[in-house]
């Protein structure tokens, strides 16, 4: 009994909600039910975000992006993030691995890590990964593979990073490459 009535009430306040603030918005803003409104008559298309009939899987995809929001925050909090800033201005990170012990004992690098991002990371953008390393990972080597983006140019970078699990801490890698640029020309009079 309580399952059917909880819905209704839901709605019974949402629309109380909307009621309440529509003489707000009639001062300001003309009310319309048209989604073409506002638009030039030559316009028919829809002035909406979103598919156009689709805004309950609209708000469900944004509900859900929110509580995985908060659950990489907490998980952030937790455990600890890696956070991996690409400030160079034309290159992009390609791969970014780790040092690993194989099963014969030696060491090796492993896999792409940004494989599970399905992209290279782009210039002047940021991406972080969770720490879940034992503590003799505080001080690990990490390398960073980055391509040219004007030219087929490829740039290996190794260094070292916490990858050990730290709560409340954060770890940043700032990767930039300054690459010096030569332009061939007439002479500035101003230099």
């Amino acid at each position: 009994m309580w399952t059917r009535v909880f819905p209704v009430t839901l709605k019974v306040g949402a629309l109380l909600t909307i009621a309440a603030a529509a003489p707000a918005l009639a001062q300001t803003v003309p009310i319309s039910m048209s989604p073409f409104a506002g638009g030039s008559s030559e316009d028919s298309t829809a002035n909406t975000s979103y598919p156009y009939g689709e805004s309950e899987m609209m708000a469900r995809g944004m509900a859900s992006s929110v509580r995985m929001a908060q659950q990489k925050h907490d998980l952030c909090w937790q455990y600890g993030c890696l956070v991996i800033a690409n400030t160079s201005k034309n290159f992009r990170i390609t791969e970014f691995r780790v040092r690993e012990a194989a099963r014969d004992g030696t060491m090796r690098w492993s896999a792409n890590q940004f494989s599970q991002f399905g992209a290279a990371l782009a210039p002047r953008k940021a991406v972080y990964l969770f720490k879940t390393g034992k503590p003799e990972t505080c001080d690990w080597p990490v390398l960073f593979v980055l391509s040219d983006l004007k030219r087929r140019e490829t740039i290996t970078l190794e260094m070292r990073a916490s990858l050990c699990m730290s709560p409340h801490q954060d770890s940043l890698v700032r990767v930039n490459v300054v690459h010096p640029e030569v332009t061939v020309g007439e002479p500035d009079p101003r230099t």
